[in-house]
């Protein structure tokens, strides 16, 4: 059975001296409160023996900061939230700060929850990759005074964000293409209800109307068999290209071609939105759009820096550019 959390009124009573007096020394302001140094280290020495760990939170509730940020994102196990996280968290520890995560799988139910269990620990400010239930969670957040920067997803015009114009993006790739599309496959994952993969499949729509270019919107499936029959019915359709709104999409097309025995990029080509390590080492190698996502995630740091330092500089939303990485399959 593990013994009780040892507390500063332990270490006090162990040594008979007052509560206040070990609170000073172990919080480093022995020498400010005229503590006597052999007094300083009994105590310090008593804290070792008796393994005393300090309440962080109650530490945090004290002093009024707890030098930790929320991080709330739709779904840790895509790679591109993996990436972001992983570059928040090393941003952040330069700035002193220790990251909390929490994953959605965006459900809308447990983000509510998640977000309220983040800010009952006292966490200093939240970032957010929120669900589609935006207004659902203004009420939350109106409930705390704690800053807020949204990443990948916008949440709030009137706040700040950080990350792509995913219409903008998605329909730049339609021209990219080393030979015009006669007719372009815009193939989407199920959640096309997701607000970033709404915004791509507009951003291709409008950018086939505007370039005079036929196209049919597919949502493929996870079955591979169904997959090659989607993929064989676009082809009968006279679909010559792809465009491919996430890299999970544009394996599962990549991969229906090749067991079609399709020839990649002479009789269909394909360009991803979003790239992956693995795209390059592809026979042909994918073509693909790589977000900046290490930028993104130090601006988004960089953001919420300056909302704790209390700026009153106006919100702004900062759309970053993506780089389009040409290889082989387009």
């Amino acid at each position: 059975m593990k013994s009780k959390r040892i507390s500063l009124a332990d270490i006090a009573e162990s040594l008979s001296i007052s509560k206040s007096t070990v609170s000073f020394v172990l919080n480093g302001k022995g020498k400010q409160f005229n503590i006597s140094p052999t007094t300083q280290q009994l105590i310090l020495d008593k804290a070792k023996e008796l393994n005393y760990v300090p309440n962080f939170f109650a530490k945090g509730l004290r002093e009024g900061k707890t030098q930790t940020i929320g991080l709330v994102l739709a779904d840790i196990s895509n790679p591109f939230y993996s990436e972001l996280s992983k570059a928040i968290q090393e941003s952040l520890y330069k700035q002193g700060y220790s990251l909390f995560i929490v994953s959605t799988n965006d459900d809308d139910t447990m983000e509510l929850k998640l977000m309220r269990d983040l800010i009952l620990r006292s966490v200093d400010a939240l970032i957010i990759a929120p669900c589609n239930g935006i207004p659902e969670l203004k009420p939350v957040l109106d409930e705390t005074p704690i800053p807020v920067v949204w990443v990948d997803r916008i949440g709030d015009e009137f706040a700040d964000f950080v990350g792509i114009d995913n219409s903008k993006e998605a329909g730049k790739l339609v021209g990219l293409f080393t030979v015009k599309p006669k007719k372009v496959g815009i193939i989407h994952p199920q959640a096309s209800g997701v607000m970033t993969v709404r915004l791509r499949i507009d951003g291709a729509k409008e950018a086939c109307q505007q370039q005079g270019i036929q196209f049919e919107k597919l949502c493929i499936s996870d079955d591979p068999k169904v997959a090659d029959e989607q993929i064989q019915q676009l082809l009968d359709q006279g679909v010559d290209s792809f465009v491919s709104l996430n890299n999970k999409v544009a394996l599962s097309t990549i991969t229906s071609l090749k067991r079609l025995k399709v020839a990649i990029p002479d009789q269909a080509r394909l360009i991803s939105f979003d790239d992956r390590e693995s795209f390059s080492y592809f026979t042909p190698a994918i073509t693909a759009l790589r977000q900046p996502i290490a930028q993104i995630g130090e601006e988004t740091v960089a953001r919420l820096m300056d909302r704790l330092k209390e700026s009153t500089e106006q919100r702004k939303h900062l759309m970053m550019e993506c780089s389009f990485m040409a290889r082989g399959s387009h």
